[in-house]
């Protein structure tokens, strides 16, 4: 989430706190990947091995490939490169510990084997969305969308939000619609008091789609205090259509 007293996003901010702490050896919290995370892959295989609770994911470089390329267009929106190499928010923390996947399903204590980043970058008084397309094993993607709408339900009076150097407030947490795709998908509004001025409500959007075994999230904020009504359509339909045309699971 973002805060405007200090003029930056979130991301960025996090951004700075995420090279901190893996310089200082203390970035070790979760062990998966978080909804905030890297235009890289994970180290992984090919495809991730199957078990008996599903079919095997599909692994890093095909995650990449399915994954919005610097330069593809969603609509008036164009993907870039990401801030970071791995994913931010799993710095943040939260409490109550139940709320942790409305900050990133890679809290959700369902580890994803590979992943992959892209975004959309949002300047002054635009929508800027990151997107994380995550890959588990057996049944974890489906567990990991389990436990996000349990944390939906128990944290919709809102919760507190750590963020390394900085509490966060969130107000509360209110499910909205969410795209027809895919296996299920779930999508929220995020209300945060803003770190500087608690006269001042701040807004995010969470968008999860599950497919198969992979999960594809749309974070979005932007720098402005506005209701800015939701992850752009735009975006979510041209990743939705470039991970289909690669062959996504369940797609």
């Amino acid at each position: 989430m973002n805060w405007v007293g200090d003029g930056k996003r979130r991301r960025t901010a996090a951004a700075a706190l995420g090279v901190a702490a893996v310089l200082a050896g203390a970035a070790a919290c979760g062990g998966g990947s978080g909804s905030d995370g890297g235009a890289g892959a994970t180290a992984a295989p090919a495809s991730t091995p199957a078990t008996a609770g599903g079919p095997a994911g599909p692994g890093a470089e095909r995650l990449k490939a399915m994954a919005l390329a610097e330069g593809d267009k969603a609509g008036r929106y164009e993907a870039s490169e990401p801030v970071l190499d791995e994913p931010m928010s799993e710095l943040y923390d939260t409490q109550p510990a139940a709320c942790r996947p409305l900050t990133s399903l890679g809290r959700a204590g369902h580890t994803a084997q590979a992943y992959a980043k892209t975004g959309v970058p949002g300047e002054w008084q635009a929508v800027g969305t990151e997107i994380l397309l995550r890959s588990y094993e057996g049944g974890g993607a489906a567990a990991a969308m389990k436990a996000l709408a349990e944390a939906g339900r128990q944290c919709a009076g809102g919760y507190t939000e750590e963020r390394g150097l900085a509490t966060a407030k969130v107000l509360r947490v209110e499910q909205v619609k969410a795209p027809g795709l895919g296996d299920e998908a779930l999508a929220y509004r995020i209300v945060t008091q803003d770190v500087k001025d608690k006269d001042i409500s701040l807004y995010d959007y969470l968008t999860v789609i599950r497919s198969g075994s992979v999960t594809l999230s749309f974070r979005a904020d932007v720098i402005d205090t506005k209701d800015f009504g939701g992850v752009p359509e735009d975006v979510v339909a041209a990743q939705w259509e470039k991970f289909s045309k690669a062959g996504g699971p369940g797609s």
